[in-house]
């Protein structure tokens, strides 16, 4: 499976695609754009009665002027992105804009036709203006330099009482992150019980996601899920019999999901949840099922366009649109806690546990049950000195709500904000290493919003009135 899985994350710019310097969207440029959206949309969407819908309405709206307004390329790709949502509901889906380079080509549609007519339209397609960066040949990677940079793993560690927790930001491609992937799993080989923390976890690559499943069973291959595609024969994913390392059939695992969760992410839940193999603890994920890919079109912008539906083989059908329920719910802020708990009490129970390290597991339990309480606890929140920055910035959504602020993109997650010690800006309780400010007028009033995409830039959306 090449087919890059994720669900971008929502609170960056998303990719970067070498284009001119645009700084304005000309009604040329919304032509082109539009039309080259219609043709990935009618070559490859997994769909193809809603690929003609969404055609139809984005020419409609193109000669009703409905984009007119949006002169900004960024407000342009969000206007895009924020109509075909709500036709399709459809999270991956998406038109993004970056002007500072990047790393896949211009892929020009040539519908060849093969056999008779009537067959099959076979689509070749022809990579014009070659431009890339890395090892790879410019153009070829599926990821479109998503994963450049990216830690998938930033931690694994053995928690008290000898339970496994690692910590799952993205899926990176094997090939990129296989060795990080692997030094993790041996970190937790010996823990008696293991955690994933997939509350951060927006996405990835299949292959991983694949790599990392076939830890949790035996060597014998497993069909895992079918791969669904519009115009081709679907393909299914197995565990695999050679794995480096340790292999862990009989652990108890406990997986830690929020509404953040997406995509690959969702992919990993959803097996070993109807595989009967984990427990998953939190809040229903972010329900973005369909897999696809980035491609460049015209004048700087680029489409991510779901090509393939994942197929559970018990389920007979996935995720999209609905999320992974969790079979203990419980707020995603407290489920490594209740995780850690029920860990323990699993180990307790199981037998065969000394006394000494009994009454050590007893203790870390008593101390679990604490915490619980304490994270239960009412938040005293100071919702007047937090209410100026309320409102519509574009594309993006600040709401006040009784526990604070959240950030929501348009078909996003709904996103926790935390204030930092700087003035005016914040973070996000699910994903810490992001960084919000917000910024002032002459007279004090905000007027901005500034959001660190995942590159390194700051990208920046106008408070509407």
């Amino acid at each position: 499976m090449k087919s890059l899985s994720i669900l971008t994350v929502l609170l960056a710019t998303s990719l970067s695609f070498a284009a001119p310097p645009l700084t304005e969207v000309t009604p040329d440029v919304r032509a082109e754009v539009i039309e080259d959206i219609a043709e990935l949309l009618e070559d490859m969407y997994v769909i193809p009665e809603t690929a003609v819908e969404v055609r139809e309405m984005l020419h409609a709206n193109l000669a009703a002027g409905h984009y007119d307004e949006d002169v900004q390329p960024a407000a342009f790709a969000a206007a895009l992105t924020r109509d075909m949502y709500e036709l399709t509901g459809d999270k991956h889906l998406r038109v993004s804009f970056g002007p500072d380079g990047g790393t896949v080509r211009r892929r020009v549609v040539k519908g060849v036709p093969d056999g008779d007519a009537g067959d099959p339209k076979v689509v070749v397609r022809k990579v014009e203006e070659p431009i890339g960066h890395g090892e790879d040949e410019p153009g070829t990677r599926s990821d479109g330099g998503v994963f450049d940079g990216v830690t998938g793993i930033p931690e694994a560690k053995v928690l008290p009482g000898n339970v496994g927790y690692v910590d799952i930001r993205l899926f990176v491609p094997r090939a990129l992150q296989e060795e990080a992937a692997v030094k993790a799993m041996e970190t937790v080989a010996g823990a008696d019980a293991l955690i994933f923390d997939l509350r951060s976890c927006a996405g990835g690559s299949p292959d991983m996601v694949h790599l990392i499943t076939s830890y949790l069973y035996p060597p014998e291959p497993m069909h895992l899920i079918t791969y669904h595609r519009a115009r081709s024969e679907p393909d299914s994913a197995y565990t695999l019999a050679e794995i480096p390392g340790t292999r862990r059939p009989d652990v108890p695992v406990y997986l830690l999901v929020s509404p953040f969760t997406g995509s690959g992410c969702e992919e990993f839940s959803y097996n070993l949840k109807h595989h009967g193999r984990a427990e998953l603890i939190g809040e229903t994920t972010g329900g973005a099922g369909h897999g696809g890919a980035v491609h460049a079109i015209a004048a700087g912008f680029s489409a991510f366009i779901p090509d393939f539906r994942p197929v559970h083989p018990r389920t007979g059908g996935g995720w999209e649109g609905v999320g992974v329920i969790p079979t203990t719910e419980c707020s995603s802020e407290r489920a490594h806690l209740l995780a850690h708990k029920m860990a323990l009490e699993g180990i307790l129970d199981e037998g065969g546990v000394e006394q000494g390290r009994a009454e050590e597991l007893a203790d870390l339990i008593r101390g679990l049950e604490e915490d619980l309480a304490r994270a239960d606890e009412p938040v005293v929140v100071d919702l007047d000195a937090l209410a100026e920055y309320a409102g519509t910035y574009e594309y993006r959504f600040i709401t006040l709500e009784d526990d604070g602020l959240h950030l929501q993109r348009t078909g996003g997650p709904k996103l926790k904000m935390v204030p930092t010690d700087e003035p005016d800006s914040f973070t996000l309780k699910m994903v810490p290493q992001a960084r919000i400010r917000f910024e002032r007028g002459p007279d004090g009033t905000i007027v901005a919003l500034h959001v660190l995409g995942m590159r390194g830039e700051w990208e920046i959306t106008k408070r509407q009135e």
